[in-house]
């Protein structure tokens, strides 16, 4: 009653209605936190295969210039076959031209990071108000029914 009294609630549609809305919350928050979490595995892909190719691309360039290419490429095989893969990868993330600049995508990743955090404190309060109205209305719902039934006892008695 208190839990009631505190939050307002009156009626029994009021608690359902009450329960709808925490319930609505936690789910956006937790699409929302999915959507984030996406997000920040796909800039960590992305992070890795920029630093990768950055960094093999001098191994690669000397590679195109080279005059007996299977011989540099025998020696220098991993850092090649590293670039390549790490090309395909930025090519199918949809980049093309100049790629993004790595230090502002971390930057922008532990932004990321931050509003994740943030999101999942926020569910986490949120999941624990759907539990907690879960209760009350199964304390509700279970004084409710003791009230009911006494009167069915009484009627089966009399007929």
């Amino acid at each position: 009653m208190n839990f009631l009294t505190e939050n307002q609630i009156e009626q029994y549609a009021d608690l359902e209605s009450r329960i709808e809305e925490v319930t609505t919350a936690s789910e956006q928050a937790a699409d929302a936190l999915k959507g984030v979490e996406k997000r920040l595995t796909d800039m960590a892909v992305l992070i890795k295969n920029i630093s990768t190719y950055q960094n093999t691309k001098p191994v690669y360039d000397a590679y195109g210039a080279a005059k007996n290419k299977a011989q540099y490429r025998a020696g220098q095989e991993s850092n090649i076959i590293l670039h390549e893969a790490a090309a395909r990868a930025i090519k199918a993330a949809g980049i093309s031209g100049k790629l993004p600049n790595v230090p502002a995508l971390q930057a922008e990743y532990g932004k990321l990071q931050e509003q994740k955090e943030a999101l999942y404190a926020d569910y986490g309060k949120l999941k624990k108000q759907v539990k907690e109205y879960g209760v009350i209305k199964q304390n509700i719902d279970s004084i409710l029914r003791q009230n009911r039934e006494p009167e069915r006892g009484k009627e089966t008695e009399r007929g």
